[in-house]
C-alpha cells in the first residue's frame, strides 16, 4: 500500500494523511457506523480530483478494495460519509464560496451552511431546503444527501434547488450538469464520449420504464431514498434534468465539485405560535388542523430534548456567541418559569409569515383559537428574540442527544420515516405500538408539517441484545410505512442503514433499475461502496460502532 500512495503523490497535489488519528478522526459520521480508511485525501482543487480517479480506475484491477468515498462535515446519519479505502475530504480546499447572482448562489461543496447564511440574510434570502443541523453542515453534503429542512413544508428538499453542478464522473472527467431540452439531449446523446453514452444509457433506461418509475415515487413531499429517476425525464415539458439523480447519490454516481441552486425569498416579518402537548395521543389529531391553516414551518421535539437544551443551553455560545447565547437564554426562562417544572411531552413550534406584524399575528390567532378546544398551554413569540431559543433547541436536537447522554447512544436507523400528514392519525399509534413492543426508548422530533419524524432509539449500541432489535423492528415498520404510501427517508438518505431495505420498499424491479443506474455511472464501483444499491445488512450490522463515547463528529 505505501507503494500505491507513493505513486499517487506523482499527481495528486493534496494532503494525503495516513497517520493513524487522521484515520480515526474520519472513521465516523453522525450515524451508528464505523469504518477506519486507508488514507484520508484533500484534493486542492478540481484537477487533483480528477487525476485521483483516473488513478484509482488505473491501479482498481491490482488493489480490488480501492474506492473513494467523498466526505465534507460527516454529519450524515445514514453511514454515507465513511469507507475503508480513500476518504476524499472537501472542506480543507473546497471552501470557496463563490457569490450570489440575483437568486442563484454559487459555492463550492465544502462550504458551511452557516458562512451561507450572513450572505442570503443581507439580501433578504434563504436556503429553502437547510437542514436543522445547518450549523456544522455543508452544502455539498446538502445536495449530495438530498437533505431537507423546517422550509421544505413549501420548497421541498435540496433537489428542487438545484441548478447546475459540476461534477467529476468515472472517466475521470469533470463535466457540467444541467437541465437540457429535447434538442440539447439528443445531441448529447450523439456524441462518441463517456458523457455522450451516459446521458444515452439513462434516457434508454427511463424511457423504457417511464410509467413504472413514475408510479415508484414515494407519494409525500419528501424523500430521499434511492436513485431520482422519477425527476430526470418529463415527457410533457420536454427537459431531461440529470442534475436530480447526483442529488441525493451520496457520491455513488461521482464527486461534486461545483453547486450552483436556487435560493428563495425571505418573509419581512415571522411570529411563532407554540403548543405544549401533554400526550403524544393528541398529535395525530393536532397536526391535520394545523395544516389546515398552512403555516410557513411547523416542527416540534420532545421534553427529552427540551431537557438537554435547557441543561446545556449555554454550549450554544460557540455556535452563536456568548453574548447571543446569554440573550436567547433570558428569553427561554421566562417561557420555562411558567411550567412550574412540569415540562410538556411535546412542543409543537408552528411559524407564520407575512409582509406585516399585523398579518402575521392574524394567522397566528385563527390558529390559536381553533385550538382551544384542546386546552393546550400556547405561547405566541411575535418577536424573534423569544422565538429564536426554541429554533436553536430544534436544530440541535441530534447533537444534543449525541453529546449529552453518555449512558446511551442516539442510533438513527428508524429516524426519517415520511407520510402524508393525513395518515398521522392511524400511522403514529401504530407506530407507537412497535416501538413499545421491542422496548425501544425514544425521542421525537421532526417537520410535522411534512408528516416527517425523527424518532431516535437510545440504545447499548455496541451490546448484542440491542442490535438484535434493528433488524425485526425495520422488517415491521417498513410495511407500515408503505401502506400509507410513504418512505422510510425523507431527507436522511439510504447509505449503510436504509440502502440494503431499498428491495423491500420499491420492490425488487425498481430497485434493479436503481442498480443498473449505478452500473451506467459507475462500472468499475469505486465511488462509496457498501451504500445505497451496493449496500448489505450484513456489511452494515459488521460495522457497527463498538463503543459509544459520546462524540459523533468532528
Amino acid at each position: 500500500m505505501e507503494d500505491l500512495f507513493h505513486n499517487l503523490q506523482r499527481v495528486f497535489k493534496g494532503s494525503i494523511l495516513t497517520h493513524r488519528e487522521d484515520r480515526i478522526e474520519h472513521s465516523r459520521d453522525a450515524s451508528i457506523y464505523e469504518i477506519i480508511p486507508q488514507a484520508v485525501l484533500e484534493p486542492k482543487d478540481s484537477k487533483d480530483v480528477q487525476n485521483l480517479v483516473t488513478f484509482v480506475h488505473k491501479y482498481k484491477e491490482s488493489y480490488p478494495s480501492l474506492s473513494i468515498t467523498t466526505r465534507s462535515a460527516g454529519t450524515d446519519m445514514s453511514g454515507a460519509a465513511i469507507g475503508s479505502s480513500l476518504v476524499l475530504s472537501m472542506t480543507r480546499h473546497f471552501s470557496k464560496l463563490e457569490g450570489l447572482s440575483g437568486t442563484i448562489l454559487h459555492a463550492q461543496p465544502g462550504v458551511f451552511l452557516r458562512d451561507i447564511d450572513p450572505l442570503l440574510t443581507a439580501h433578504d434570502l434563504m436556503l429553502g431546503s437547510a437542514p436543522a443541523s445547518r450549523a456544522i453542515s455543508t452544502i455539498g453534503g446538502m445536495v449530495a444527501n438530498n437533505s431537507g429542512g423546517e422550509q421544505s413544508l413549501r420548497y421541498g428538499n435540496a433537489d428542487r434547488s438545484v441548478r447546475e453542478l459540476k461534477v467529476v464522473f468515472a472517466d475521470g472527467k469533470e463535466y457540467t450538469v444541467k437541465p437540457l431540452t429535447k434538442k440539447e439531449l439528443i445531441i448529447k446523446m450523439k456524441q462518441k464520449t463517456f458523457e455522450g453514452q451516459l446521458y444515452k444509457k439513462v434516457y434508454e433506461l427511463i424511457e423504457a420504464n417511464y410509467d413504472h418509475i413514475k408510479n415508484a415515487r414515494p407519494q409525500v413531499n419528501k424523500n430521499s431514498m434511492g436513485y431520482n429517476l422519477w425527476s430526470v425525464w418529463d415527457r410533457t415539458t420536454g427537459i431531461f434534468d440529470m442534475t436530480q439523480l447526483i442529488a441525493g447519490s451520496q457520491g455513488t454516481l461521482g464527486i461534486i465539485t461545483d453547486i450552483k441552486l436556487e435560493v428563495v425569498p425571505k418573509a419581512p416579518h415571522a411570529g411563532l405560535l407554540l403548543a405544549y402537548l401533554s400526550s403524544f395521543n393528541q398529535l395525530g389529531r393536532i397536526i391535520p388542523l394545523v395544516m389546515e391553516h398552512k403555516p410557513a414551518t411547523f416542527e416540534g421535539f420532545d421534553d427529552i430534548t427540551f431537557t438537554l437544551g435547557l441543561k446545556h443551553f449555554r454550549s450554544f455560545s460557540k455556535q452563536i456567541g456568548m453574548k447571543e447565547m446569554l440573550k436567547q437564554q433570558a428569553w427561554l426562562l421566562r417561557s420555562v418559569v411558567r411550567f412550574k417544572g412540569h415540562l410538556p411531552n411535546i412542543v409543537l413550534m408552528i411559524e407564520f409569515e407575512g409582509q406585516t406584524k399585523e398579518e402575521v399575528y392574524a394567522k397566528i390567532s385563527k390558529l390559536h383559537d381553533a385550538l382551544l378546544k384542546f386546552h393546550l398551554r400556547t405561547d405566541i413569540e411575535g418577536d424573534e428574540s423569544a422565538s429564536a431559543p426554541f429554533w436553536q433547541i430544534r436544530r440541535s436536537s441530534l447533537s444534543l442527544l449525541r453529546n449529552r447522554i453518555k449512558d446511551k447512544y442516539a442510533s438513527p436507523f428508524i429516524d426519517d420515516m415520511t407520510v402524508q400528514p393525513k395518515y398521522l392519525p392511524e400511522f403514529l399509534p401504530k407506530l407507537r405500538r412497535i416501538i413499545r413492543k421491542y422496548k425501544l426508548p425514544a425521542t421525537l422530533s421532526g417537520h410535522f408539517g411534512d408528516g416527517n419524524f425523527h424518532i431516535v432509539p437510545l440504545l447499548n449500541i455496541e451490546g448484542k441484545r440491542d442490535q438484535a432489535k434493528l433488524e425485526p423492528v425495520m422488517r415491521e415498520i417498513i410495511p407500515l410505512v408503505l401502506k400509507y404510501g410513504g418512505t422510510m427517508a425523507g431527507e436522511h438518505n439510504d447509505g449503510m442503514v436504509r440502502g440494503p431495505w431499498l428491495p423491500a420498499v420499491f420492490g425488487d424491479e425498481m430497485y434493479q433499475l436503481f442498480k443498473e443506474t449505478k452500473e451506467i455511472f459507475d462500472p468499475g464501483y469505486i465511488f462509496n461502496p457498501h451504500k445505497k444499491t451496493d449496500a448489505s445488512w450484513e456489511y452494515s450490522m459488521d460495522h457497527i460502532r463498538t463503543n459509544n463515547d459520546g462524540e459523533w463528529i468532528k
